[in-house]
């Protein structure tokens, strides 16, 4: 039996979906609470400055590769968040 239920879509694989007269929007507002909220960073404020191209990160500096597992996790979930956040890209590859 085939049920016919119609309900606008609202989220897919995390990312927001709304519609609008003049088209779709995608929203990655819900996925970057998340990452922030795994992070512990909800607190922290921006930044409005893009990352230098000549940055070397190394393990010392960063306390989040005491846990390899749970940096690789954040690693992925920005990866994935890159998709609708062009901007994050370089930074990203740097970070993995």
């Amino acid at each position: 039996m085939i049920l016919s239920y119609h309900k606008s879509l609202k989220y897919f694989l995390g990312i927001e979906v709304a519609r609008f007269k003049k088209g779709i929007l995608l929203s990655p507002k819900k996925e970057i609470f998340d990452l922030l909220s795994d992070a512990e960073m909800l607190e922290r404020r921006n930044i409005d400055f893009l990352m230098d191209v000549n940055t070397k990160l190394l393990p010392d500096q960063m306390g989040l590769l005491e846990d390899v597992w749970r940096y690789k996790k954040l690693v992925e979930k920005l990866n994935y968040l890159s998709i609708t956040r062009l901007d994050i890209t370089f930074t990203v590859s740097i970070v993995s």
